[in-house]
């Protein structure tokens, strides 16, 4: 290697001015850092995206949303509660339920079975609770290490266990009649695991799912940073985490509720819209800032690993329905053409404006998705 001395002198690169009115941009290299450290490891993005989204985008989003605050969008969040047993699995983790049962129930209208995604809670399903209360029985579950549920051994924090956590719900909490499966990307990766496993409960028993903002698999092909491609980004993830997890009272600083980066990476990692009503960014803030960051860590693997593609074969027997944002960072919208096209009977949307958390950015066009599914089904 040449001494510095010796390098030829590199001629300056002209300096490119932003257009009027536009913002000035944030430098790639700084850019791919300040995301890699949010992101953290790919589709755990929004859990651990609070760590450090960048100074540029907190200075350019923070003002707004002190500048700007949408009271129309309060909501009681995280207060829609109900009782339910909890469930002990068959390795000692103890899974946190809720059930909001109904005053007349008919044993021939379907049971809801929401299965919330990674690194959220089952309180992510704040507006189809709130939207089919009262209408139909529905049945919650934090998956094992979220939420309120405990704690799981690392290596069983992968699909095909979520699945048989998700068969133990509905064997212990929906014995009887008909179910529709409601599933948010990790969550929707389960269900599809389930079809696989159990395939005999398709038909009879479920009579059908929703799968939304989720993939069947090649997401180790998938990076959400723009200048990395998927497969570094899968390699340089694992220790990204490691080293993160030695610095924990920094990266919960960052990531906890109120934290102005945090804010900044769940409004650019969660939505597609360019203003999402800011009480629905620091309701998903508060949510990924629960999740350890160890939890984190422990199921990445599972979306690497992923691959569903022959569960497909069982749920093309009930009523489906899939939809994707085109705006969706962590699971991308042609992950979402994929399923379509192994659904070709699938009621499927494409939305736009709309990030991964879409259940809560378009609810009511999500809503309407499961209200059309129901009358199907």
């Amino acid at each position: 290697m040449n001494p510095p001395e010796r390098r030829p002198a590199r001629r300056p690169r002209p300096v490119r001015r932003p257009a009027p009115g536009r913002p000035e941009p944030i430098p790639r290299g700084r850019m791919s850092l300040a995301e890699g450290l949010g992101l953290l490891a790919g589709f755990a993005a929004l859990a651990a995206g609070g760590v450090a989204a960048g100074l540029e985008l907190e200075r350019r989003f923070v003002a707004k949303r002190i500048q700007r605050r949408d009271e129309r969008t309060e909501e009681n969040f995280f207060e829609l509660r109900a009782d339910g047993p909890i469930l002990t699995t068959p390795d000692g983790v103890l899974l946190h339920t809720e059930i909001d049962e109904i005053t007349d129930p008919d044993p021939g209208r379907p049971t809801l079975v929401y299965v919330h995604g990674y690194a959220l809670s089952l309180d992510c399903w704040h507006f189809q609770r709130k939207y089919f209360r009262g209408r139909y029985r529905q049945v919650f579950h934090d998956l094992r290490s979220h939420g309120r549920s405990s704690r799981s051994d690392p290596e069983r924090c992968r699909i095909p266990q979520l699945a048989d956590d998700l068969a133990q719900v509905l064997d212990e909490l929906v014995p009887d009649g008909p179910v529709i499966l409601v599933g948010h990307s990790m969550g929707a990766m389960t269900i599809m695991h389930l079809a696989r496993i159990r395939p005999d409960w398709f038909g009879p028993r479920v009579r059908g799912v929703a799968l939304l903002s989720t993939s069947s698999g090649e997401m180790a092909e998938h990076s959400p940073i723009r200048a990395l491609p998927g497969k570094t980004f899968t390699r340089v993830a694992p220790p990204l985490m490691a080293a993160l997890n030695r610095i924990p009272e920094l990266v919960e600083r960052g990531r906890k509720a109120g934290s102005d980066i945090g804010y900044v990476a769940t409004r650019r990692l969660a939505f597609g819209s360019a203003d999402p009503p800011a009480a629905w960014v620091e309701f998903v803030s508060e949510m990924l800032g629960r999740t350890p960051l160890e939890v984190v860590a422990d199921f990445y693997p599972a979306v690497t690993e992923l691959d569903e593609t022959e569960a497909f074969e069982v749920l093309r027997r009930i009523p489906t329905a899939v939809v994707g944002g085109l705006d969706d960072v962590i699971t991308p919208i042609e992950h979402t053409d994929k399923i379509i096209e192994l659904l070709p009977e699938a009621e499927s949307h494409r939305l736009e404006r709309c990030g991964h958390l879409g259940i809560i950015e378009r609810h009511s066009e999500f809503n309407a998705v499961l209200e059309r599914l129901i009358a199907r089904a």
